[in-house]
Order: structure tokens, then sequence, then C-alpha cells
């Protein structure tokens, strides 16, 4: 009952700092969405959560950014929260990548809407990410938890063959990543994981390439 207790008020105040923060930068992205609601049929795709923001600052407190080089990619960037966030740091450039049209329509005009960024250099695209080829220079991976099951089998498969093709090192950020990810996809063979960090229902892990 405590812990119920305790998580209901942390997601409060979560929500609190989230219509804060969006209104401070003139977006919209806190409201959540239910997979019925964007038309999913696969339920491998999950409904849209927001990310964090104290989750997604903490994380990127972890991630040594190199101003001009590094390339961000949200996969499942719905509202666009963590690419506009993202591009508040000075990426080379930011990428959004989006299943759901009705996401991707909200994040263009968050996008258009958005103030004070510093990598002007920002993208977002509509596509089945498991379809979508990962760019050479992409370094810097974020995930809230988007998918699950084959989805994310053959994502990380295109990551692999990314790394194959043009050996660099990257970063991984997954959200819950102990929901899905550590459950089904063996990357102890190319993946170290760097840093842990808490999330209200699960757990934040960071993960680095090991150098080709």
């Amino acid at each position: 009952m405590t812990h119920t207790f305790w998580l209901a008020a942390r997601r409060l105040r979560s929500e609190l700092v989230a219509r804060r923060q969006d209104a401070l930068r003139g977006i919209s992205t806190a409201q959540e969405v239910a997979d019925q609601e964007l038309g999913f049929a696969d339920p491998q795709n999950h409904a849209y959560v927001a990310t964090d923001y104290d989750v997604f600052l903490a994380a990127m407190q972890r991630i040594k950014v190199r101003p001009g080089v590094d390339v961000f990619v949200d996969f499942g960037s719905g509202k666009g929260r963590a690419v506009l966030l993202a591009a508040e740091r000075p990426f080379r450039k930011v990428i959004g990548v989006e299943f759901s049209p009705q996401l991707h329509e909200v994040a263009q005009r968050n996008l258009r809407a958005a103030r004070n960024l510093k990598c002007t250099d920002v993208e977002l695209v509509l596509a089945d990410a498991s379809q979508w080829k990962i760019p050479d220079d992409a370094t810097v991976l974020f995930f809230f938890n988007p998918f699950e099951g084959s989805v994310l089998a053959k994502v990380f498969e295109n990551i692999r063959r990314s790394l194959a093709e043009a050996p660099r090192q990257i970063s991984i950020i997954y959200v819950r990543a102990d929901k899905f990810f550590e459950k089904q996809i063996l990357w102890q063979h190319w993946l170290v994981r760097t840093n842990e960090l808490p999330c209200s229902d699960g757990k934040v892990a960071i993960y680095r390439s090991k150098r080709a």
C-alpha cells in the first residue's frame, strides 16, 4: 500500500513537472495515448507515454555529447519530447522515428513551436522502425520501451548491421530496459552496460557498444 501511494505521488509530480516544462517550451507532449486510440493492431507496438523530463535529463548527464559530431535517434519518438530535449544539446543532428501518423503530426507541430534549440538539424521520420535504415553516423540511440518481440529484435539486428557496415562506438539509453529489452535481446557480446538509473516503474539502463 505504501509503495502504491509512493508510486502514485511520484507519477502525479512527474505529470505536474511535465506540464510546466511543456508550457515553458511552448509544446504539448504530456497526455498519454492508448494503443487502441492509435489504431495499433500489433500488440508489440506500445501506447504513447512521454519520457519523464527528470529521467531524460538524468540519463543524458551520463552521456558525453561531442558537439557537432554526435547524432541522436529516438525510436518511437511519439509527440517529440525526447527529440526536442535532445535538440537542446549540441548534437550535430537529432532524428525521431515514429510509426503513428497521429503522433507524428503532433510532433511536427511541437517542433515548429519549440524554443531555444541548439541543434538546428532536427528530422522527424514517419516509418516502421524495424524497416528503417539506421544512419551510419548515428551514435546515441534512445528507447522508451516503444515495442517488443520481433519488432525489437529486428531493430537491434539493424543496429548490429549498421555497426558492421560503419564501425563506430554508440551509446544506447533504454528506459524500462527490464521490461523487454534485457529479456529478449542477446546483447552481451556487443554491448556493455555502463549505467543504471531508477525510474517510476522500472529502470533506465545505459549501454555502450564494444569498440570494433
